[in-house]
């Protein structure tokens, strides 16, 4: 059985793969969206509970530099709301600095 947090982790692994990302994980609970050149694209801080998990999602700028474009607080049971941060995540446009 897995834990409830890989239910995120691995969309957000086939979410970045589908923009041709590769996803890598900090033992901290942090996951990097590279792209070829392995130049940071978007990064998730991710923190679950046993009742709920909260994300912070940083995006590339215009200048090249990581700023939070994102978060949530989602409880484990909130199935509409999970489907609509996943709605967003897959959403996420890659752009050039």
């Amino acid at each position: 059985m897995h834990p409830a947090s890989y239910m995120i982790t691995n969309f957000f692994d086939k979410a970045m793969n589908a923009k041709g990302l590769k996803l890598f994980a900090a033992s901290n609970e942090r996951f990097f969206a590279m792209d070829s050149s392995f130049e940071t694209v978007f990064k998730f801080d991710l923190f679950c509970s046993s009742s709920d998990f909260t994300c912070y999602v940083l995006a590339k700028d215009s200048d090249g530099e990581l700023t939070q474009e994102h978060s949530v607080n989602i409880a484990w049971t909130d199935g509409p709301a999970i489907r609509e941060f996943m709605e967003y995540v897959q959403g996420m446009r890659v752009t050039s600095a």
